[in-house]
Formats: structure tokens, C-alpha cells, sequence
């Protein structure tokens, strides 16, 4: 199952808007894409396979443990229910909650 996201880059970036949604092929991809862009983010393109717009790869230093993805089951959920999260737990785990 497709899952559409709005990712959080931490301090030195800002909320993403809905046409920045991107679709993640899976809930481990997601948890996958937000811990390659903490950790490799820096030094390796990111892979970010947006909805509205076209398909990118970019570069993003600065992003943190404080990054997170909000998730929803299709690309024109309403943003204010969000279905799953997925963040860094407090050991440096990628975790997925509920909304």
C-alpha cells in the first residue's frame, strides 16, 4: 500500500506544503527515506518522489533527529488527520505511531 507524506526537515527547514507530498511505496520506505536524509542527507542526493510536481534528488544538510514524516492513505487526505508519523525515537530508532 502507497502512502503519501509530508516531510519535516527539522530546525533549518520549513513544514512542507501539500504540493509538497511526496509518495512513499510503503510504510519502510518512509521510515528508509527519513533516516537516509538524517544520515546520509549531507553527502548523498535524497530521492524525493513528490505527487504534484516532478520527481527530484537533492542534497539536505542540516536536517536532524528532529525530522519527521506525517502520513496519509491518499494524496488529498485532510492534512489536519494525520494517519501515522514516523520520527527518531529517543536511542536514535526510526519509530511509526498512529495519529
Amino acid at each position: 500500500m502507497a502512502w503519501y507524506g509530508l516531510w519535516y526537515g527539522g530546525p533549518s527547514f520549513a513544514l512542507s506544503e501539500r504540493e509538497d507530498m511526496e509518495e512513499f511505496s510503503s510504510l519502510q520506505a518512509a521510515k528508509d527515506a527519513l533516516w537516509a536524509r538524517v544520515n546520509d542527507g549531507w553527502s548523498w542526493p535524497q530521492e524525493f518522489r513528490y505527487v504534484y510536481r516532478e520527481p527530484e534528488t537533492a542534497r539536505v544538510p542540516g536536517v536532524t533527529e528532529e525530522s519527521y514524516v506525517d502520513l496519509y492513505s491518499a494524496p488529498d487526505a485532510d492534512l489536519s488527520c494525520i494517519e501515522r508519523r514516523v520520527f527518531f525515537g529517543p536511542r536514535g530508532g526510526v519509530r511509526i505511531e498512529r495519529g
